[in-house]
């Protein structure tokens, strides 16, 4: 089981959980202006199988993913975001939607990491409820002829379980195990970038390509490639870890990618 909890516990810190594929772009204009463009998809056919062992088919009346227009435009809202457009999106196993929304004031959306579906218990695309506290939350301000851009994290969320003792050795990686959890978190990805219009003159951001900056990459099918990675990495973290407990130990794991818990970004 040691895997399997390490790996719930680099998806539940992340909170990641519900989501098959996910992508999130924010795009900001000079002004503090833009857009962001989600897309989720769910491999349905593991989906369903998940959901008929866990004897959960009568409970959810639609497929997480399938977002229809009156969802799209009450995560509008709850985003603090305009509605732009929303395309359904079929691609081999996988089933889901992209959407785009508008803002005029970068500082007053609400961006999620938790990129909730339709059909869920939360029933949300990509932003929590107004009355919760928004993760991801950003800043905005002009310098000169530059534009200064904040984004922090908000890192507080752990795993769940008690605490485990540090100086206990760690657990042998089942290959059963292995197998089982592979095929779990087969095509589970997630990727948050924010991607600004113009050249970036300074930042503090680990993973920069050209004007776009990751805030978090998570890709289950690389991360179980290395096994070695992952038995270094259950022995470092335990049950109850949170994003800043986890992060130090995921610089060199491959998959998985978690900038600054305060990002800067000048540009122009």
């Amino acid at each position: 089981m040691a895997l399997f909890r390490t790996a719930l516990v680099v998806v539940i810190a992340c909170t990641l959980s519900g989501c098959i594929n996910s992508a999130s772009l924010v795009r900001i204009k000079p002004d503090g202006s833009g857009t962001i463009e989600q897309t989720l998809l769910v491999n349905t056919a593991t989906l369903k199988g998940l959901m008929a062992g866990a004897g959960a088919q009568g409970q959810v009346k639609e497929l997480p993913g399938v977002l229809n227009e009156a969802e799209f435009k009450r995560t509008a809202e709850r985003m603090g975001v305009k509605p732009v457009s929303l395309t359904p999106l079929k691609e081999g196993g996988f089933e889901g939607a992209k959407a785009i929304f508008a803002f005029d004031d970068v500082t007053k959306i609400r961006v999620d990491q938790d990129p909730q579906m339709s059909g869920t218990s939360s029933g949300t695309f990509g932003g929590p409820p107004p009355t919760s506290k928004a993760p991801i939350k950003f800043g905005f301000a002009k310098q000169g002829s530059n534009s200064v851009l904040t984004i922090t994290v908000d890192e507080s969320t752990t795993a769940p379980g008690p605490k485990a003792d540090p100086s206990a050795p760690p657990q042998k990686i089942d290959p059963a195990m292995m197998q089982m959890v592979k095929t779990m978190f087969q095509g589970f990805k997630v990727l948050i970038d924010v991607e600004v219009e113009g050249k970036i003159v300074k930042t503090n951001a680990d993973y920069v390509n050209g004007s776009r900056v990751t805030l978090l990459e998570l890709d289950m099918a690389t991360l179980f490639e290395d096994e070695a990675a992952l038995t270094a990495l259950q022995s470092k973290v335990r049950p109850g870890a949170s994003i800043a407990d986890v992060r130090p130990y995921l610089k060199d794991v491959k998959g998985v990618k978690i900038n600054n818990p305060t990002v800067t970004i000048e540009f122009r």
